[in-house]
């Protein structure tokens, strides 16, 4: 195996997103956009004292392509817990680095070309000195970079994730995953191990917690970071921008008994930052690995829609490829997935009280974070991240719009532990209530 030159490691940089200018790769920083007399009903939704106090982003997409969405913010900068919905940077950080190795191996000639080959590379410090990174992003990468080898196979063409196609997710593909589980859910004993495109779709659609750190780890901590940075969802210039996930949503053993396999690295460079809302206890109780805030998750939103990252100038429709594989790979309201309390309402195995309760759905894709008080959270504290189609059956009389496509994001909906609607009560009626008010514009 023969180390690429000093050349040659200039060449590959310039394949590698996150080695770039920041100043040329942030998402803008979201903003109120639209009529007045969308950003006049939001307003009137706002007011309700179940939701004031939250952090909201409304995205109506109905007429886009043709024209821009229309965005709504409110409380938009404040970051908070956000739980299980900080699994989407694991997501868009494997796809990033999925393109960035197609990339790589079509350069010519070529420089690398196998699995091992990879590791040595992104194992290279020298590598990471060829951008824009800080010296601390460098060392870090270089002490725990992308698990290449772990990630993808090779024999696939054009080289994909392990295990079945990522983006075949029918109930058949789905179950059969599932059945690979004991009780459910991936544990650290489970044997074979699953491979990365079946615990991406376990972390994205099912929110299963060994499924998500594992793939942390193969990623690599810094690298998830950087990919966070240099699309500005963290760490933005304009500030408010507060996705920063970068640590486990389960403990790693430090070792496993055979015939269950060996664990994963541990996860290294943890960086809480702080948060609006409070754990329990402890000295760092308004810190967190998985903060959130509305105009981060609104600037995802606007991407993952309007397929503006994970952006590849060689194809015609330059992001399509990787924000296809992440909405295949969220929660999809299928029977099999983790539902959205502000679409199916607390509990959709019985009357649906949410948005699907006054409207026939026809697509949806979501991710939930939900954090309890027995998790530690001196109140609930709930996340959602919904992109819906509707469809009103039968047709609404004039002026009311019959189809309609829009995203809410939710952060920090808490609630009190002794009285009042919980946070999945609130959810469905916010909802509810955002779909009312865009019906009539």
């Amino acid at each position: 195996m023969t180390t690429p030159s000093d050349a040659q490691l200039a060449t590959i940089a310039g394949e590698i997103f996150i080695l770039r200018d920041r100043s040329t790769t942030r998402l803008p920083k979201p903003v109120n956009t639209g009529p007045q007399a969308f950003t006049d009903a939001m307003n009137l939704v706002a007011t309700d004292a179940r939701w004031t106090a939250a952090s909201i982003g409304v995205i109506d997409f109905t007429a886009f392509p043709t024209h821009p969405p229309n965005v709504w913010l409110h409380n938009a900068d404040e970051p908070y817990r956000i739980g299980s919905a900080a699994k989407i940077a694991m997501m868009l950080a494997a796809m990033q680095l999925r393109l960035e190795v197609r990339r790589i191996l079509k350069l010519s000639p070529q420089i690398v070309s196998t699995a091992a080959e990879f590791d040595a590379l992104f194992s290279n410090r020298s590598l990471w000195k060829k951008g824009k990174l800080s010296a601390q992003e460098i060392k870090e990468i270089g002490d725990s970079p992308p698990l290449i080898s772990k990630i993808f196979d090779f024999t696939k063409s054009p080289v994909d994730f392990t295990g079945p196609d990522p983006n075949a997710r029918t109930p058949a593909d789905q179950t059969a995953i599932l059945n690979k589980l004991s009780g459910g859910h991936l544990t650290w004993k489970t044997k074979p191990p699953l491979a990365f495109s079946e615990r991406l779709w376990l972390a994205g659609a099912v929110s299963d917690n060994v499924a998500a750190t594992a793939c942390v780890s193969a990623i690599g901590v810094p690298y998830l970071k950087s990919v966070q940075r240099s699309y500005g969802l963290a760490e933005h210039p304009n500030g408010g921008m507060h996705l920063f996930s970068s640590g486990l949503h389960d403990n790693i053993p430090g070792s496993t008994d055979p015939p269950a396999p060996p664990p994963p690295r541990q996860l290294v460079y943890v960086d809480p930052i702080k948060v609006d809302d409070k754990w329990l206890t402890g000295a760092n109780r308004d810190k967190s690995w998985v903060p959130g805030s509305a105009a981060a998750l609104t600037a995802y939103m606007l991407a993952l829609v309007g397929e503006s990252f994970i952006v590849d100038p060689a194809v015609l429709v330059a992001g399509q490829e990787g924000c296809t594989t992440i909405r295949n790979n969220l929660s999809d309201g299928g029977a099999l997935a983790l539902p959205s309390f502000l679409v199916d309402g607390p509990d959709r195995d019985t009357v649906s009280d949410g948005v699907s309760s006054i409207t026939t759905i026809t697509t949806q894709f979501n991710k939930i974070g939900i954090l309890r008080h027995k998790d530690g959270a001196e109140n609930p504290l709930l996340c959602e991240f919904v992109y819906l189609e509707t469809k009103e059956v039968p047709p609404p009389a004039a002026p009311h719009r019959s189809v309609m496509k829009y995203a809410v994001i939710v952060v920090g909906l808490v609630s009190s532990m002794t009285s009042g609607p919980n946070t999945a009560e609130k959810s469905a009626a916010l909802g509810i209530a955002i779909h009312n008010a865009l019906l009539k514009l």
